[in-house]
């Protein structure tokens, strides 16, 4: 029988934004660094009984769980609890009440969660041998500065971990807490979130102004059944180790994206853009340049897998792009991809020309991606720079990517037929490019033109090429989150490229760049900067495992079908795109080649 249950967001609108009970004046209890109550796996493995009961003696009309017994060591600890109750991905029911000792905090919302259940759903027994019941204790506030303004764009991001804080508004007409999970559930950013509470609370802008603004962490586990697994969470993660970054881990991540990116293909030869799990909806935005870029990767991990249908898959996905390839005005021997909304964009175009080099049955394609290729020259201006739409459309925006993709396709296709206009083209680029980069460096231009250039590199053996790629590469590098210079540790070979400690699925596409980076410099006999590329590949390899959705993370998923394989946005926002898998996958294979390149 199916129950109508709540849908898992959003969660205060589900009654998981929390109004706070008043504090009784105690002592502060003890706290581990960083704010969070100290419990070990005993400890929460016991809270969890204790809430289990208590929601089931609720539900089944007997008298209300007291525990017999309290553990010496949380005895002394006092802290508000959360208590959520789930089924299938749906939000049942949350309740939390006021701070108390841990077993007392735990039992009052744990039932006082089942009270609400019972109230709206009558047969709700049925459900009780599948429940998942989920456990958040919170840790003390710590107030953020008054000087901060929290309603302007980003300007409590130095102050806000995303997925690690909650938040709790305190003012003359509101004292309100939105815990961690509420934004890592919801698939908004936490300026997304902030605008939403004011319009939530019908805050004014005076209102506002006299609204403080605090933070605090949360221990974070949930159980799935009775006899399910105690799952701690941080930042709604399973914490991937150093050591999953290994031939079989790779392998295992590597299948389980290129099954997903399977599963997402649709009749059309596309993909299904983008999937948002907190709302279970996929999206009807696209993007072709994103859509011919995970056919590329396909073509690839058809090449490298063997796999019959990774080969049908990529199969589908050249031929729907294939029906837009026109001949350039005037020229019978050159060819571009005319798109639907007239921009014709050099992206599509290369990205077509790369797949089609990918392929494993690339001569096939071979007269294809000859005009392909004299199409991508005549973008090319005599400084180097292209164009980055085909007539009738022209334009030069895009120049951190597009001329990338460009020449990232012209190194594929050099390895089938090497064309010394090809390589007249990345003369004239890496003086334009190397110039362009040093004025305005941008993260976003480094993986595509690295992977290029390292690829022409090992071709041709021009130091120039390579000192390029060391340049670009170890620039980039730069960036990454280690232990040393970020405390948390799912963070940990992410490149924080555009904010301190924030790094998100872009390490995915930088790391096709340090995979192909390392090549070279094993190539070229740099000892130094191999073993400093190995440890950048290996950190950041095991940051875009991080980001791949697991089984154990999907526990407030509707449909985990749609997310377990997917590569998330970023560790705390949990939107799927295409493009983020296409990255990922590409990325995790390089990774496979040059870390164990014996072992294939």
């Amino acid at each position: 029988m199916r129950h109508k249950l709540v849908p898992s967001l959003p969660l205060w609108v589900a009654a998981c934004a929390l109004w706070i009970a008043p504090t009784p004046g105690s002592a502060v209890p003890p706290v581990a660094p960083g704010g969070v109550v100290p419990l070990d796996a005993t400890e929460r493995q016991y809270l969890m009984r204790a809430a289990r009961r208590a929601v089931e003696d609720q539900v089944r009309g007997r008298p209300a769980y007291k525990a017999g017994f309290v553990p010496a060591t949380l005895a002394t600890k006092n802290a508000t609890v959360i208590v959520r109750l789930r089924h299938d991905g749906y939000l049942l029911a949350s309740a939390s009440g006021r701070r108390a000792p841990l077993t007392d905090a735990t039992i009052a919302g744990a039932r006082e969660a089942a009270k609400d259940w019972v109230k709206r759903f009558k047969d709700a027994a049925d459900l009780l041998p599948d429940l998942l019941i989920e456990i958040e204790v919170v840790g003390p506030s710590e107030a953020i500065s008054k000087s901060v303004d929290w309603t302007e764009p980003r300007a409590v991001d130095p102050y806000i971990e995303p997925g690690v804080h909650g938040i709790e508004l305190i003012g003359p007409k509101v004292h309100q807490r939105i815990a961690p999970t509420e934004f890592y559930t919801s698939d908004m950013t936490l300026a997304d979130s902030l605008e939403t509470i004011a319009k939530k609370l019908h805050l004014s802008p005076a209102d506002v102004k006299q609204t403080r603004l605090a933070r605090f962490r949360t221990v974070h586990w949930y159980q799935r059944g009775p006899e399910g697994r105690i799952i701690k969470l941080q930042r709604g993660l399973t914490i991937v180790p150093p050591d999953a970054v290994s031939r079989e881990g790779l392998d295992k991540a590597i299948e389980s994206i290129g099954n997903y990116m399977i599963y997402r293909q649709l009749p059309s030869g596309l993909f299904a853009y983008q999937y948002e799990p907190g709302w279970d909806r996929w999206t009807d935005k696209d993007n072709l340049v994103r859509q011919v870029g995970a056919a590329a990767a396909m073509a690839r991990y058809a090449r490298e897998s063997g796999l019959q249908g990774a080969l049908a898959a990529s199969d589908r996905a050249i031929a729907f792009h294939m029906k837009g390839v026109r001949d350039v005005p005037g020229q019978s021997d050159a060819a571009y991809v005319a798109t639907a909304d007239g921009a014709n964009k050099l992206g599509v175009t290369a990205l077509l020309c790369l797949a089609l080099a990918e392929h494993p049955d690339a001569p096939k394609y071979a007269e294809t991606r000859r005009k392909l290729v004299q199409g991508i020259l005549t973008l090319q201006r005599d400084s180097g720079m292209f164009i980055t739409a085909f007539p009738p459309a022209r334009d030069v925006t895009a120049q951190d990517y597009f001329p990338g993709e460009a020449l990232l396709a012209l190194a594929a296709d050099y390895r089938h037929e090497p064309l010394a206009e090809v390589l007249d083209a990345f003369d004239r680029a890496v003086e334009f490019y190397r110039d362009y980069f040093r004025n305005r460096p941008s993260p976003a231009f480094v993986s595509w033109q690295v992977q290029a250039f390292a690829q022409i590199a090992l071709a041709t053996k021009r130091q120039e090429y390579v000192n390029y790629v060391f340049e670009l590469t170890d620039w980039l590098a730069d960036h990454q989150l280690t232990q040393s210079n970020c405390p948390w540790r799912e963070l940990w070979g992410g490149i924080a490229s555009y904010q301190p400690n924030r790094a998100g699925v872009s390490t995915a596409a930088y790391l096709e760049g340090f995979a192909d980076a390392l090549t070279v410099a094993r190539a070229f006999g740099d000892v130094d900067r191999t073993h400093r590329y190995e440890r950048v590949v290996t950190q950041a390899a095991r940051f875009v495992m991080q980001l791949q959705f697991r089984e154990d993370e999907a526990y407030f998923v509707r449909s985990p079908r749609d997310v377990v394989g997917g590569i998330r946005t970023a560790p705390a926002l949990n939107l799927l795109r295409i493009d983020h898998c296409q990255h990922a996958l590409v990325a995790l294979m390089k990774t496979r080649r040059v870390l164990f390149p014996d072992e294939r």
